[in-house]
């Protein structure tokens, strides 16, 4: 597997998935549930209400891109499953956290394949 190729992917997969993710929380009446910070258990909602909303958003970015998936095994070339553009999704909804821990990691590989 090219992992830059699938880091590449995923991070332009991030970036669209924040973008439809941060616009649907900008309408009306679905900017009350979730951009507006809540206190305690109501807190929590939100934010995994969000990051759901972001994963399926992933989901289905990922589907409907089928060919510039890397490395993956299409059938027909124009469908994929949806088990990968669960795992896809669930990479581009991860946000900085994901991003910070794979670009560490990458370092490190890329300094000991240096040395």
């Amino acid at each position: 597997m090219n992992w830059s190729a699938a880091l590449t992917y995923v991070a332009g997969l991030s970036v669209a998935t924040e973008r439809v993710t941060e616009l649907l929380k900008r309408i009306p009446y679905l900017s009350n549930l979730l951009s507006k910070r809540r206190d305690g258990t109501l807190e929590d909602i939100r934010v995994m209400a969000v990051q759901l909303l972001a994963t399926l958003i992933g989901m289905v970015i990922c589907h409907s891109f089928p060919t510039a998936l890397p490395n993956v095994d299409q059938g027909s070339g124009n469908n994929v499953s949806w088990a990968v553009c669960l795992g896809y999704g669930l990479l581009a909804s991860g946000g900085s956290g994901f991003w910070n821990s794979a670009l560490d990691t990458f370092r490190g590989v890329k300094q000991k394949m240096g040395s």
